[in-house]
């Protein structure tokens, strides 16, 4: 495996393990009075914020070629959507039936790129890529939620998983030319300004206590550094083999849901997991084999 390719897969790993802590660390807030309006809001201003500070740090200037405004701009509207489309189906389908249709946006990257020229439309990453979202599909316990299966919240849903695929497209696109921490700082400022409009749909409400307040960084960080993981797993890898990878991230939800909300998994989730994981290695292995 090249240097790069097996940096890029540590880095989408970690990815994985950040954003997975971003769920129940974010439920244990709603819990103390938060509501995912303030949640949203603060986190995404974390998310270009720190992004921010590691430009400053490292000297590297954020403002925008011309030529790139257009697409900075086309990033941080589809990362807005991806999110409305989120917090709005969530009101009429439940929880896991919503991640497993946004989580459908690696197979339409990859019929997307293929058809683009840009991927090869192999029955290996179609396979795996299959058999980690039906797995997905089993962690999240998508199969006992069907009684509130909603047309309007499914179209939302759909909606969110092509804005999704829209912007790790934009993304993979953009890291060709901008530093990760860069772009993610411009695209993110850009989604950070969209979704202020939030407020006027539902009033933010705020953590009653400091322990709410600890809980709401937590998820806050957690996003934050997946999402400047994210850019940089993007350059080493594409954006098909990146979001690919970031299948784990149920999965890595699973476990953090375990040692945080203490829930209790049934055996058929621990299959998923097993499942995703194996799809993921097979993947890695066989592709990387390939080449060699």
């Amino acid at each position: 495996m090249r240097s790069s390719i097996r940096n890029g897969v540590i880095i989408s790993l970690l990815c994985a393990i950040a954003y997975g802590i971003y769920p129940p660390a974010s439920q244990k807030a709603y819990a103390d009075g938060a509501n995912s309006i303030f949640v949203i809001i603060v986190s995404t201003f974390c998310r270009a914020f720190i992004m921010a500070i590691m430009c400053w740090a490292t000297r590297q200037s954020l403002l925008p070629r011309r030529t790139d405004i257009r697409p900075i701009l086309t990033g941080g509207f589809f990362q807005s959507l991806s999110i409305f489309g989120i917090i709005a189906s969530l009101e009429y389908i439940p929880g896991p039936i919503m991640i497993t249709i946004v989580f459908t946006h690696t197979i339409m990257l990859l019929f997307f790129m293929a058809f683009r020229g840009e991927a090869k439309l192999s029955t290996l990453a179609v396979t795996t890529t299959l058999c980690a979202l039906f797995g997905i599909a089993l962690v999240v316990d998508v199969f006992g939620n069907f009684g509130g299966l909603n047309l309007i919240g499914v179209g939302l849903a759909f909606m969110a998983a092509l804005a999704t695929t829209s912007r790790l497209y934009v993304y993979g696109q953009q890291v060709k030319s901008t530093s990760p921490p860069v772009l993610g700082t411009q695209v993110f400022s850009v989604a950070f300004i969209f979704i202020l409009v939030l407020p006027f749909f539902r009033t933010p409400t705020l953590p009653h206590s400091l322990a709410g307040f600890g809980w709401l960084g937590l998820s806050s960080l957690s996003l934050s550094l997946g999402t400047l993981g994210m850019f940089y797993g993007i350059s080493m890898l594409g954006s098909f083999r990146y979001s690919l990878l970031l299948k784990l991230e149920p999965v890595c939800t699973a476990i953090f849901s375990i040692l945080i909300l203490g829930e209790v998994l049934a055996m058929r989730q621990y299959v998923g997991m097993a499942l995703v994981i194996v799809s993921l290695g097979a993947f890695q292995y066989l592709s990387n084999r390939s080449v060699v």
